[in-house]
């Protein structure tokens, strides 16, 4: 049964740029249990200084204010916004092609595609640039 959510648009970020499609294109590339999470940011530790604080300028020192560690997380979406951006590409799935979104180059796309070919459904992935240029991953997943 189609539900609203197999029609929204989905982003799965990968180092380098970002893939957007609809849940149920992507579900139709990625094996649904290993479907790739959009929750995996790069973390950032952040100190700052300690500094001292006067009630005026020129007063003696009031208090010293000491500051924790803390950790920023970027949710990356590849270096872009989340407007319709980057590349129109095309998966050919079940005999017809479906359209993504593809920011980032292809060398970065298609070297996360080789690092997660237990991921990816049945025992190819075709899919062709905007310019008309194929590309190809042959793996062997657990469904077919």
């Amino acid at each position: 049964m189609a539900t609203p959510d197999l029609y929204k648009q989905f982003t799965i970020s990968f180092p380098g740029g970002t893939l957007t499609a609809s849940r149920d294109v992507l579900a139709s590339i990625f094996v649904d249990d290993l479907l790739p999470g959009t929750c995996n940011p790069s973390e950032t530790q952040v100190s700052r200084k300690e500094y001292s604080r006067t009630a005026y300028p020129g007063a003696p020192i009031g208090n010293l204010i000491k500051t924790d560690p803390y950790v920023i997380k970027n949710y990356s979406n590849g270096r872009s916004s989340r407007a319709a951006a980057g590349e129109a590409i095309k998966f050919l799935i079940n005999g017809r092609f479906w359209t993504a979104r593809l920011t980032g180059t292809h060398q970065d796309f298609m070297d996360w595609l080789c690092d997660n070919q237990d991921s990816l459904e049945g025992e190819s992935t075709y899919w062709v640039s905007n310019r008309g240029k194929p590309f190809l991953v042959t793996h062997s997943s657990g469904s077919n």
